[in-house]
C-alpha cells in the first residue's frame, strides 16, 4: 500500500512538473495589483457552505464593469449534479493518481488570467496542481516551505484556514506594494 502511494506520488509530481513548465514562470509586463486588474481567477477548497458564501461575498464586493473574475471550486467529494455559480472541479475529475482531468480542468488550463487568487489549506495537492497549471501574470497562494510551490507572491495561512482571514492577509500584502 505504500508503495502504491509513493508511485502515485511519483506520477502526480512529474505531471505537476511537466504541466507547469509549458506554462512557464508569471513574468507580467505591468505591475499586477486586485486594484487594477482585469481578469482575476479565485481558486478554492469548496466543501464549507461558509467559505463559498466568503468566496461569493468577496467576487461581488469587488466586481466592476471591466473586470472578470472567475472562480473555480475544488470538492474533496462528489457533488453530483448539483449546481453552483462557479466553475467545479471535484473529486470524480481526478485520474488514478490524482491530476485533475476534464473538460471543466481542460478549459480553466487553456484560459489565462492576470490575476490567481489561491485559498484554502497550505500544500493540498490538486488546489496546487491547479495553480500551477494555470497561465496568470501573478499567483498568490499560502506559504509552503516547499520549493516547488507555483506562487510567486505567498502569505502565511497556517494560523488562518478561513478564508476570511486569507482574503484579509492578501489585502494587507497588497497594501504595501505601489502597483496601484
Amino acid at each position: 500500500m505504500i508503495f502504491t502511494s509513493y508511485i502515485k506520488d511519483l506520477f502526480f509530481n512529474r505531471r505537476l512538473f511537466e504541466e507547469a513548465k509549458k506554462i512557464g514562470g508569471g513574468n507580467p509586463e505591468k505591475a499586477i495589483h486586485p486594484s487594477t486588474a482585469k481578469e482575476i481567477t479565485v481558486l478554492f477548497l469548496a466543501d464549507s457552505a461558509e467559505d463559498r458564501k466568503i468566496v461569493d461575498k468577496w467576487r461581488d464586493a469587488n466586481a466592476k464593469t471591466d473586470r472578470k473574475i472567475k472562480v473555480v471550486g475544488y470538492f474533496e467529494h462528489e457533488v453530483g449534479s448539483t449546481s453552483f455559480d462557479f466553475t467545479i472541479v471535484s473529486i470524480t475529475d481526478l485520474n488514478w493518481y490524482g491530476v485533475p482531468r476534464s473538460k471543466e480542468v481542460t478549459r480553466f488550463q487553456e484560459e489565462s488570467t492576470e490575476l490567481l487568487l489561491r485559498l484554502g489549506p497550505p500544500g493540498h495537492k490538486v488546489l496546487d496542481f491547479l495553480a500551477a497549471t494555470q497561465p496568470a501574470g501573478l499567483k498568490v497562494g499560502p506559504f509552503t516551505p516547499d520549493s516547488h510551490h507555483p506562487y510567486q507572491l505567498q502569505y502565511d495561512a497556517r494560523n488562518s484556514l478561513k478564508l476570511k482571514d486569507q482574503f484579509e492577509a492578501i489585502t494587507q500584502i497588497f497594501s504595501f506594494t505601489n502597483a496601484h
